[in-house]
């Protein structure tokens, strides 16, 4: 659980990071819109791959 949490800290600081970049280089104000689209974007993507390598350790268990 507190791999996930780290994760996903992670990619949400991450995440403002980038978009405050992105409003720098454009001479914009924050985007917080853009914030939350990306970060759930990004949160849908780790379950995918957390599901992905879960399905591969299981295969991995079952063909031993």
């Amino acid at each position: 659980m507190k791999s996930i949490l780290k994760t996903f800290i992670g990619v949400m600081l991450g995440t403002v990071i980038a978009v405050f970049a992105i409003s720098l280089w454009r001479n914009e104000e924050m985007n917080w819109e853009q914030v939350i689209t990306t970060g759930v974007g990004a949160v849908i993507g780790l379950l995918i791959l957390a599901g992905i390598k879960r399905a591969i350790k299981k295969a991995e268990d079952d063909t031993q």
